[in-house]
């Protein structure tokens, strides 16, 4: 029969589960929403990173806050600029010290943004997959993002799917904002590669 202090400890766990679930799909909101300071005031002052697709790396909060608010936010949305993301199937694992978290996340992204560059050109209506592979950390309760890395599997045009056309709209790292580091693992559909997740295998352990 569990203690006290082991069955406290079970539920502390729990909580901080659904505090981390409960974290990234409000991120997702605030994305869609294109409110990025809100999106910048979830993540640690401590923070590692944030890696989207092939922008590149940007370290620190300081570069959290290029990258949302000069890069993503540097223009406001247009009439007509449309961004759903629907963060789900997540895995969430609390580490053993308590106070650290890794989460991963699929996203299927429903948008109609432009794609001749970030910010340029004609809408467009487009289907986006990729995977998130976070990491948070806790501080004085509150769960916040240590690191978010965003692998795209594909963006491609409603009218001519992931078959013909696997990405679009995606131009490398940006000379005007730019990252602190190249993109670490960028290999779109149609390459093969699988994102490694952080968990192991739930029965042999491997």
């Amino acid at each position: 029969m569990a203690t006290l202090e082991e069955l406290q400890a079970r539920i502390t766990r729990l909580d901080d589960i659904k505090q981390v679930e409960k974290l990234q799909r409000i991120y997702g909101y605030y994305l869609d929403y294109f409110e990025y300071q809100k999106v910048v005031d979830l993540f640690s002052d401590n923070c590692e990173s944030v890696e989207v697709a092939d922008f590149g790396v940007y370290r620190g909060k300081a570069g959290v806050k290029r990258f949302y608010l000069d890069l993503l936010g540097g223009k406001p949305p247009r009439v007509g600029e449309l961004s759903i993301g629907m963060i789900m199937q997540g895995v969430v694992d609390i580490d053993p010290d308590g106070r650290t978290a890794k989460g991963r996340w699929y996203c299927m992204s429903i948008e109609a943004k432009p794609t001749i560059s970030l910010h340029e050109g004609e809408l467009r209506q487009l289907w986006g997959n990729g995977i998130y592979e976070n990491e948070y950390v806790k501080e004085n309760g509150k769960w916040l993002f240590k690191k978010v890395f965003y692998f795209l599997n594909f963006r491609t045009p409603y009218e001519d799917g992931w078959l013909k056309v696997p990405v679009i709209g995606q131009h490398g790292s940006s000379s005007e904002v730019p990252p602190d580091a190249p993109p670490t693992n960028y290999a779109p559909y149609p390459s093969g590669i699988h994102l490694q997740p952080h968990y192991k295998h739930p029965i042999t352990g491997k």
